[in-house]
C-alpha cells in the first residue's frame, strides 16, 4: 500500500484543492487516470485487509464478570519477542497489569491498560499518571523497550500508578456501542484528533480519578498525544483542574514548519481527501493480518532490507542513526501501524498549510457554518490551558519543529521549554533512543516528582 500511495502522489496534481471543492466531480479534482487507479487499488487493499481482520485484542482478553469493567488475561507468559501483544510485553517482564474498557460520551469503547506499581513493589497508593501515545501507535509504544528504557516501566518503577490509553480506532480500541469499524466505516472513522481530545481523554481521566479515588492526575503525551491534550484543555477547560502537571514530548499544535516526507505529503491534503471520499476510504494503515505479514517479513531482524525500514522512519521523523536501536525494529513494526482515520490525517495536513494556526477541522465555508456558525474553522484558544506544561523538544525533530514549539510556548500561560541536550535527537527518539533515559526521562521524571512533592529520581 505504501508503493500505491507513492504512485498516487507522483501522478496526482500538486495543487491543494481545499475543503470547499469536496463536492466537485472526480475529473475536476484528480488530474489524470493514473492517480485514480492507484488510489482505487489502495482502497481495495484497505477493504480486503479490513474484512479479514480478526478481533485481535479480544482473543487475549475476556470479560471478568466477578470484577465488572476489568479485563483478564488468557495466555501463557513467554519471553519478550516480536509477535507479543501489549499485555505480553508487560507481563513477560514481571510487571503487574490491569485492563479496562472505558466508554466515551460519543460511544467509542477504549481499552486502557494500567501498571499500578513497579516490579517487586507494593500496591500502596501512588500518584495516577496517564501516558498517551501518538499517531499510528498504541500503548505498546511505551513498553517495547527493556524495562530500564521503556517509559511505562520506568514511570512505574519511579513510584507512579501508570495508565496507558489507546486512542479510538487503534488496534486495542476498535469498538463502538453502535458502529462496527469493519462495516460502518464512514460512521466509525468520522473523527480527527479533535474528538480524541474532546471525548477520549476526558473519559479516561474521569475513569482514572474514580478508580484511584484522587482529584488530579499527571499527564504525559508524545506527538499526537500532546495535540489531544491541548485540544482537551482548551475546549473543556474544567479538566485543567484535574491535571496537576503535563509533560508533552515532541509537542504538536502549530505544524507549519514540519519537514521532509510529511511536509511533501501535506501538500496533497486536498487531493487525497477528495479521492478517498470518492472511493469510500475512511481508514488507512490498520494493523490487519495482511499488513502485519508484510511489515514483519520486510523488517524482521534477518531481512536483507531491514535498513530500509529504519530509513523510512528517518525520512518521516528526522535522521539519527546513532541513537536508533535497530534491535527494536521487529517489535516496532509488529505493533504498528495501528491505523488512523483519513479525517485525522487531513486535519494534520490542514495545520501544515493554514498559515501557522492551531485550528479545528476545516469543513470548507459551507460546512464550517454548519459546524461552527462561521465561515472559517475556529482556532483553539490555548490561553485557556492553565495546567503547568513542560514542553520537551529537540532540534532534529522534523514533525515538532523548534519554531512551532516556541510559538506554542508563547501562547501557553504556564509552560516551560526543555530542550533535549543532544542535537540529533529526532521525533521517535523520545520513545526508543538508546540513551533516552539519561537524555530525557531522568530529568522529566524528576520534574514530575517535584511538581507533586516527591523526591527526584
Amino acid at each position: 500500500r505504501f508503493i500505491l500511495v507513492v504512485l498516487f502522489l507522483l501522478s496526482a496534481s500538486p495543487q491543494s484543492l481545499g475543503p470547499d471543492h469536496q463536492d466537485m466531480h472526480v475529473n475536476s479534482e484528480v488530474q489524470n487516470y493514473e492517480a485514480l487507479i492507484a488510489l482505487f487499488l489502495l482502497g481495495v487493499s484497505n477493504g480486503v485487509t479490513q474484512n479479514i481482520t480478526t478481533s485481535y485484542p479480544r482473543r487475549l482478553w475476556a470479560e471478568d464478570e466477578a470484577n465488572s469493567g476489568i479485563l483478564s488475561v488468557k495466555m501463557p507468559l513467554s519471553p519478550l519477542t516480536s509477535g507479543s501483544s501489549m499485555p505480553e510485553l508487560v507481563l513477560s517482564q514481571g510487571y503487574p497489569l490491569e485492563g479496562y474498557e472505558v466508554v466515551t460520551e460519543d460511544g467509542y469503547i477504549l481499552t486502557v491498560f494500567r501498571i499500578p506499581y513497579g516490579k517487586n513493589q507494593t500496591s500502596s497508593p501512588k500518584t495516577p499518571l496517564l501516558l498517551q501515545h501518538g499517531l499510528f501507535s498504541t500503548s505498546a509504544s511505551w513498553v517495547i523497550s527493556e524495562p530500564y528504557k521503556g517509559l511505562g516501566f520506568v514511570l512505574a518503577d519511579a513510584g507512579f500508578d501508570v495508565w496507558l490509553s489507546n486512542s479510538r480506532g487503534t488496534t486495542y480500541s476498535r469498538k463502538h456501542i453502535k458502529y462496527n469499524p469493519n462495516v460502518d466505516k464512514k460512521e466509525f472513522f468520522n473523527y480527527s484528533f479533535h474528538e480524541m481530545g474532546y471525548y477520549d481523554l476526558p473519559a479516561v481521566i474521569d475513569f482514572m480519578l474514580n478508580k484511584s479515588d484522587t482529584s488530579q492526575i499527571i499527564y504525559v503525551g508524545h506527538s499526537q498525544g500532546t495535540t489531544e491534550f491541548y485540544v482537551m484543555a482548551s475546549t473543556r477547560p474544567e479538566y485543567n483542574a484535574k491535571v496537576k502537571v503535563s509533560a508533552t514530548m515532541a509537542p504538536i499544535a502549530h505544524f507549519t514548519h514540519c519537514k521532509g516526507t510529511v511536509k511533501i505529503l501535506s501538500d496533497f491534503t486536498g487531493v487525497l481527501g477528495v479521492a478517498a471520499k470518492v472511493l469510500g476510504l475512511y481508514e488507512v494503515l490498520s494493523n490487519s493480518p495482511l499488513i502485519h505479514l508484510v511489515d514483519t517479513t520486510l523488517c524482521r531482524k534477518s531481512s536483507a532490507i531491514e535498513a530500509l525500514c529504519s530509513n523510512f522512519l528517518f525520512a518521516l521523523t528526522g535522521f539519527d542513526a546513532k541513537q536508533f536501536n535497530e534491535s527494536l525494529i521487529p517489535m516496532i513494526v509488529d505493533q504498528g501501524p495501528s491505523g488512523a482515520s483519513v479525517k485525522q490525517l487531513t486535519h494534520f495536513g490542514q495545520l501544515a498549510n493554514n498559515g501557522g494556526k492551531f485550528s479545528m477541522y476545516d469543513y470548507g465555508s459551507t460546512g464550517n457554518r454548519e459546524h461552527y456558525g462561521q465561515d472559517t474553522a475556529p482556532e483553539y484558544d490555548l490561553t485557556k490551558i492553565t495546567v503547568a506544561t513542560n514542553l520537551h523538544y529537540s532540534l532534529n525533530d522534523w514533525l515538532a519543529d523548534v519554531e512551532d514549539v516556541k510559538k506554542l510556548h508563547s501562547r501557553l500561560t504556564k509552560s516551560k521549554l526543555i530542550e533535549v541536550p543532544y542535537p540529533a535527537f529526532n521525533h521517535l527518539d523520545f520513545l526508543w533512543a538508546k540513551d533516552v533515559r539519561p537524555l530525557l526521562y531522568n530529568n522529566m521524571i524528576s520534574m514530575l516528582k517535584e511538581s507533586v512533592g516527591q523526591a527526584g529520581i
